[in-house]
């Protein structure tokens, strides 16, 4: 896809593609994760020297994070010479211009809209990381590295942790990156399913006073089998892209969701001890990231929900066909393709289907939980 008609080109420069691959950005990144690995033994060996089950409750969720921050870290570095998925997009895409300008009007908005929320949550994201500075508050609440850095290293503890909160952001990016090369991966699937189907509607423009002219028309027929073949390798390739994507993010899925429901558990469990001393900062740290969390787990299930109704459209779109104008072969050729289209294309992770039906689950269970604490703070000043 040319750069001119991309509608995910922030997206792309906001991601770093080129230069993620590079040897230096390589090895920074194995630095970093082998210093944030040592830093995080550290860390719990000292929870657990001190044996107190307060310190572990206080300092459980960013330490959570941090595991799975280096997890996310070391799963990229180790799949970085399978991740073609890039190269793959850039040698298959379909460019904009593929359809009429209608139809190009059309992509430009649908797909505008759905930039415009995505550089929302990328915004939000950032907000997090600004909202966490220590000008707005101390970080002593969450953090343990300060209590452990002034225990051991006296005088210098204020310089190892700038640093701490300086790599921080690297590896913080780190997990930004590959959340959203998955977002990218489906997006950009998302534009050519689209393309296909606004290709056929432009191929599908007849006269209607020559119908009967077409049949004998050979030229017309070899444009429509042409046109039909064109559009079958690419929606497989398209099927492939998918499985790609899927299959990349199906390989970390079990390491995400163990740390996933553990960090979870570790914040209400944070949040069941220290609702009544925390400060205003830390609350509204806590709200943003809870904001952030809410928001990329819209833009999933959204994603794949536009991936489930756009496949449903080409579908619908190879029903509408004038296959009466047909020759044999062309007609064969149709039903070979509406075959390939009877299974909509969706994101399966574990099990678990990406799609509306999913958030309005998350929103349950979240209520559920959100009830469940409230109880227990009330029971807890009788």
């Amino acid at each position: 896809m040319t750069k001119s008609g991309d509608p995910f080109i922030i997206l792309r420069w906001i991601l770093l593609m080129d230069v993620s691959n590079n040897k230096i950005t390589k090895y920074c990144n194995i630095f970093l994760t082998i210093i944030y690995s040592l830093v995080l033994c550290l860390q719990i060996y000292y929870m657990f020297k001190n044996d107190d089950i307060n310190l572990l409750i206080k300092y459980g969720p960013i330490t959570i994070l941090l595991l799975f921050m280096i997890t996310v870290a070391v799963i990229s570095l180790i799949m970085q010479k399978e991740f073609k998925t890039v190269t793959f997009i850039r040698e298959t895409c379909w460019p904009l211009n593929m359809i009429k300008n209608n139809g190009q009007i059309k992509a430009e908005r649908k797909f505008r809209t759905i930039s415009f929320y995505t550089l929302c949550t990328v915004l939000l994201y950032l907000s997090v990381i600004i909202i966490n500075y220590p000008c707005f508050g101390s970080q002593r609440d969450f953090i343990v590295c300060i209590e452990m850095f002034e225990e051991y290293f006296g005088e210098w503890s204020s310089v190892l942790y700038y640093l701490y909160l300086i790599g921080a952001h690297f590896l913080y990016y780190r997990l930004f990156q590959t959340c959203y090369m998955f977002v990218y991966g489906m997006l950009e699937a998302h534009l050519q399913f689209f393309l296909i189907g606004e290709y056929l509607l432009g191929t599908y423009q007849t006269d209607c006073l020559k119908r009967c002219k077409y049949l004998q028309d050979i030229r017309y027929q070899q444009e429509i089998g042409k046109s039909l073949r064109f559009c079958i390798k690419h929606h497989i390739a398209l099927k492939k892209l998918v499985k790609m994507v899927v299959d990349l993010a199906v390989i970390g899925m079990p390491f995400f969701l163990v740390l996933g429901v553990l960090l979870l558990i570790s914040c209400f469990t944070f949040i069941i001890n220290f609702a009544d001393t925390m400060s205003n900062i830390l609350k509204i740290r806590i709200f943003m990231f809870v904001s952030s969390s809410v928001c990329n787990s819209i833009l999933l299930c959204w994603i794949g929900q536009q991936l489930i109704d756009v496949t449903s459209d080409i579908f619908f779109t190879l029903g509408g066909a004038p296959w009466y104008n047909w020759n044999l072969d062309n007609i064969k050729l149709l039903l070979i393709f509406i075959m390939n289209c009877t299974k909509n294309e969706s994101i399966v992770l574990a099990g678990i289907r990406a799609d509306f039906q999913l958030f309005v689950s998350l929103l349950r269970v979240s209520a559920s939980y959100a009830l469940v604490l409230l109880k227990l703070r009330k029971c807890s000043f009788v």
